[in-house]
């Protein structure tokens, strides 16, 4: 056992037999029914604490081993620990510790101040303990990269239950014993966590979870002072916006997010979500967003794990390309940039490294199609959009898009009613769009 420190052995050479009457008093009075522990005890008193009071009260293990020098009779609580006794035992403090005899060498203000001093070296000394297992951190960051390596490819059903049990675990952590340092690592983790789950929630169809979980993000961005996951909060409420077109709010959102992302690649994201806002409103804004995207992509380096959903690796912007260019009519030049991501969302085997991608600009080549008059491909790439298992949160509304973007052409085709029929199979048909897209 670490022996005491030298102040802790002062105090037991001089405590008085009162101290050791009071200390039993307050023994004798956890042990009565229902009988608490000293650790029911300590947390007791933490609860009894009044908002302004509990920073200023030990942590439970700090308070476990002070409640046992207290009764012992080491020294007595502090006017920081009494009320708080006396609450929690439902009497006064004078009945607990209004011993007159009680130290009686020392007054009463030097006995408080005395006191206050050993809690106060006590919670020194308690200052860099910790209750995180060595290495926890580092397996926390493994966890959160593989979880956010799989959004890609795994269901979002799938990832949302892995992610809500680690987030829970982070956040139980995040209320147990920690340095300053670990506290803030832990809000780090936690807030990469909530980001993943915003995503994956309103992939699943959960569109209140995710935006509790957006917001949750931006408050422990903000609590750990990490601009980036602040700004990935922001790209994510962007998004929400572009599917449920709000398309001025997803400007608004994107540059909000940029104030707080620096040079990184939610800030590369940010720039191409208000180009895509942009673009749905017709505004030749969103070629300046390619251009300042372009610009602050090519400042970072190239991710050793592109799956990775917040990196953004320099072929994603071939995608932004091709759907931004189809949302401003230009076919040519959408075409283009949506047959690159086709190539790179091949693997050798031919399977599909990209699948929300390969979907998404589908699509883009099924409404340029439309607009040329070439009705078979049309439909063609909007069937071929809905074969990937995962799906991005945007992809059904997008259809749905196509589909009325060809029913208005052709109304009385029988290729359009298969491919609507197709829709209707999938359960979430969504009304058509009200514009925004150039028209076939």
């Amino acid at each position: 056992m670490t022996a005491l420190p030298r102040h802790r052995r002062e105090v037991h050479r001089n405590m008085s037999a009162d101290n050791k009457a009071i200390g039993a008093r307050l023994r004798a009075a956890r042990e009565e029914p229902p009988y608490w522990t000293r650790g029911d005890l300590a947390r007791l008193l933490r609860r009894a604490a009044a908002p302004g009071e509990l920073e200023h009260v030990a942590h439970v293990k700090s308070l476990i081993d002070m409640i046992k020098q207290w009764e012992a009779g080491a020294w007595l609580p502090g006017p920081r620990y009494r009320p708080l006794y006396a609450r929690v035992l439902k009497t006064t403090e004078d009945e607990l510790f209004g011993s007159p005899h009680a130290q009686p060498p020392m007054p009463a203000d030097d006995r408080s101040v005395a006191a206050e001093e050993v809690e106060l070296l006590d919670l020194a000394a308690h200052a860099g303990a910790t209750d995180l297992a060595a290495g926890t951190l580092d397996l926390l960051d493994t966890v959160v990269d593989r979880l956010c390596r799989d959004y890609p490819t795994v269901s979002p059903e799938v990832l949302s239950r892995r992610g809500k049990a680690h987030l829970s675990y982070v956040l139980h952590l995040l209320n147990s014993r920690t340095t300053l340092a670990e506290h803030r690592e832990l809000l780090v983790r936690s807030g990469w966590l909530s980001v993943l789950l915003a995503c994956t929630l309103y992939d699943a169809g959960d569109k209140t979870g995710a935006e509790i979980l957006r917001s949750t993000a931006r408050r422990l961005g903000e609590q750990a002072g990490h601009g980036e996951i602040v700004g990935w909060s922001w790209e994510i409420a962007a998004w929400f916006a572009l599917v449920e077109r709000r398309y001025d709010e997803v400007v608004e959102y994107s540059e909000a997010g940029i104030q707080h992302a620096g040079a990184s690649n939610a800030a590369v994201q940010l720039t191409l979500q208000a180009g895509r806002g942009y673009a749905r409103m017709g505004d030749r804004r969103a070629i300046d967003a390619l251009r300042v995207g372009r610009a602050i992509m090519d400042q970072l380096p190239r991710p050793g794990h592109p799956e990775h959903h917040f990196v953004f690796d320099h072929d994603k912007y071939e995608f932004y390309c091709s759907t931004i260019y189809t949302m401003l009519g230009e076919n040519d030049a959408a075409e283009e940039h949506a047959r690159e991501v086709i190539v790179q969302s091949r693997r050798p085997d031919d399977s599909v490294r990209w699948p929300m991608r390969y979907a998404m600009v589908n699509l883009d080549l099924g409404l340029v199609a439309g607009r040329r008059g070439d009705l078979e491909s049309a439909v063609r790439h909007g069937q071929a959009a809905l074969g990937p298992a995962r799906r991005s949160g945007d992809l059904l509304p997008r259809a749905n898009e196509l589909r009325s973007r060809l029913e208005d052409r052709y109304p009385r085709e029988r290729r359009v009613a298969e491919f609507a029929e197709q829709l209707r199979d999938e359960g979430r048909e969504l009304p058509p769009d009200e514009g925004g897209l150039a028209l076939l």
